[in-house]
């Protein structure tokens, strides 16, 4: 539902189908109190509102590192359009898919590499937590930062 509103918070709803339409995206970690973001490629699938996993494939390094000692995650994808932009966050944590059939799962949802790098390895990011948010663009009314949500 679009509003006038400089701000709108998305549903659920409208996340996830805001998610099931992007496929690159930027993933973030922090190992050893140090953050770091990685463009990735992502494929989303959701069973129910309680089983919700985002996947990511990756090659061995610090992505795969986070994964298996149980950093959390968050991935952020986003749009820009004439008169909107979007952003939604996905928080959880990680684990390595190894199991067969979500092998084959995640290789109906299409996740491909994008650069011709072999990436055998999968990440499944467990959802525990989706923001989303729509910005209306544009010159605002006399509004200063300390006024509007951060």
């Amino acid at each position: 539902m679009y509003t006038n509103a400089a701000i709108t918070e998305l549903t659920f709803e409208e996340t996830l189908t805001f998610l099931a339409d992007k496929s690159f995206g930027r993933l973030a970690i922090s190992l050893h109190n140090k953050p770091d973001i990685f463009p990735i490629n992502f494929a989303i699938h959701a069973n129910s509102a309680d089983d919700v996993v985002v996947y990511v494939r990756t090659s061995p390094g610090n992505k795969l590192f986070a994964t298996a000692v149980g950093a959390p995650l968050a991935l952020e994808t986003d749009s820009v359009e004439e008169s909107t932009a979007t952003s939604v966050i996905v928080y959880g944590r990680g684990r390595t898919v190894k199991h067969p059939d979500e092998l084959k799962l995640v290789d109906s949802l299409g996740l491909e590499p994008w650069i011709a790098v072999r990436k055998p390895e999968v990440v499944a990011i467990e959802v525990e937590h989706i923001s989303g948010r729509r910005f209306l663009l544009g010159s605002g009314p006399d509004t200063t930062i300390d006024e509007a949500p951060d």
